[in-house]
């Protein structure tokens, strides 16, 4: 008989494969309690004290505007667009219904939390609407620090982090909320750590970055862990996972690297990789295994449904990328040999086995990298090498791997959160039955699971 933890993490205790999915048949009906609820808040409290087994979370980008005014913020900035269209439609990070989808697509996938990507006090409105959303469908949170705009953020915004560290279903480990660390130590040199404790007193777990350290043969001072980032090289996130510098891993799930900049460029086009890297999370169990990335569309690393993009749109035509060369290969473009003698992969042409590791290090042109995973123009049909490809895949091979889902499974399950329609305020409106509503606004009935991996009823 499978143990629970085989029914994925979000399984209930002594509930077999079997019997979760009875359950799930059985549209059991979970209440939210309220944000006030002091039986919930403890709960979430016990929740977010990390426990043994690896939690599942995404990396979430915040920075996204879908603003008439502009060409929006990330989605047509002046140095990148993307060959990618996420299904959800070209969106803003702050709306809601968009953070609702998002969160409802984590949840449904089996994901344990998301950590929230955070550079500026700009972008502290729409952590705070992710993190209390994230409170309401039971999913715990953390902040990851990136100090590329501010060599001292931990420090200038400590009053704001303090407060998100004090929520319920923040993560925490041995007691103290952690701080991921996203290094540029390129840029500022050392980075400077925060001086405060939290509202407790307890000092913040600091998670730095493995690639700023990985030739440091002791774990920096002031550091309690690193975490791994990306590398077509898995051989190095091997390394990362047996390296006996510090206990708590934070290990890394991807599928692939394609980025769009036109003026700079941090590393060719790698794919298909993200079987290798689930199969590595489930092989050296780390504490955490984050998804790299949720919704990083400049850097082609988003694992939210998505399809590719047919040529130029209104941010631009990523023909225009560094990478995309007629005539010269990407090692040629890089300057340099393109990645290691363990890391270099058949490049990624339309010849190119979708589930395997491909990338631009052979010789043809950069401008043929292409990924055959991805459907074309649509969320789902046709691939750019042949076959009928899903936005999907991706996230329904995690739901698999979390949480014991099949493919079918899994995607009729992001299909019905993506179809569920925006609420029209203020008046009221009838619910159709089975329908899911996913806006904002006074709490109602509770709604049945939503027909997989035991999701909790939307409480709004």
């Amino acid at each position: 008989m499978p143990s629970p933890a085989s029914c994925g993490a979000r399984a209930l205790p002594g509930c077999t494969c079997l019997a979760w999915r009875l359950i799930v048949a059985a549209s059991v009906v979970v209440v939210v309690p309220a944000a006030g609820d002091a039986s919930h808040h403890a709960g979430l409290r016990r929740m977010a004290d990390a426990e043994a087994g690896t939690r599942y979370v995404a990396h979430l980008m915040p920075w996204f505007d879908n603003s008439t005014r502009g060409r929006g913020n990330h989605w047509c900035s002046n140095s990148s667009t993307s060959y990618y269209e996420p299904a959800l439609g070209t969106y803003s990070s702050d709306d809601p219904f968009i953070i609702r989808k998002q969160l409802s697509l984590m949840r449904a996938a089996g994901l344990d939390g998301v950590c929230i990507d955070l550079q500026t006090s700009s972008w502290l409105p729409t952590v705070w609407a992710i993190t209390r959303a994230a409170a309401s469908l039971e999913l715990r949170v953390a902040v990851v620090l990136d100090n590329y705009l501010h060599d001292n953020l931990a420090n200038l915004i400590r009053d704001d982090l303090q407060e998100l560290m004090a929520q319920p279903h923040y993560y925490r480990i041995d007691g103290r909320p952690i701080l991921p660390i996203f290094e540029h130590t390129a840029r500022w040199g050392a980075t400077k750590l925060p001086t405060w404790g939290d509202r407790e007193g307890r000092r913040p777990f600091i998670i730095g970055s493995y690639m700023a350290h990985m030739r440091e043969e002791q774990l920096p001072v002031g550091f309690d862990s690193l975490f791994f980032w990306h590398s077509p090289d898995v051989n190095w996130l091997e390394t990362y996972y047996k390296s006996p510098k510090f206990q708590v891993k934070v290990g890394s799930v991807f599928r692939g690297w394609r980025e769009s900049y036109k003026r700079h460029m941090h590393s060719p086009p790698y794919l298909g990789f993200l079987n290798t890297t689930l199969q590595l999370a489930r092989d050296h169990r780390p504490h955490f295994a984050q998804l790299v990335t949720w919704n990083d569309y400049g850097e082609g690393t988003m694992l939210e449904p998505s399809y590719l993009r047919k040529g130029a749109t209104r941010c631009g035509d990523p023909a225009e990328g560094f990478w995309h060369s007629e005539t010269r290969s990407c090692a040629e473009l890089f300057g340099r040999e393109a990645f290691t003698a363990q890391g270099r992969f058949p490049p990624c042409l339309a010849t190119a086995d979708p589930q395997r590791p491909c990338s631009g290090s052979g010789e043809a042109p950069c401008a043929n990298v292409v990924d055959c995973a991805k459907p074309l123009g649509a969320a789902l049909g046709p691939g750019p090498c042949g076959g009928q490809r899903s936005a999907f895949a991706d996230l329904a091979a995690i739901a698999r791997v979390v949480a014991g889902a099949t493919e079918a499974e899994a995607t009729k399950a992001f299909r019905a959160i993506l179809a569920a329609s925006r609420p029209v305020a203020p008046a009221p409106r009838a619910e159709k039955a089975g329908s899911v509503d996913l806006g904002s606004g006074a709490p109602r009935r509770p709604l049945p699971v939503l027909a997989l991996l035991g999701l909790a009823a939307l409480r709004l």
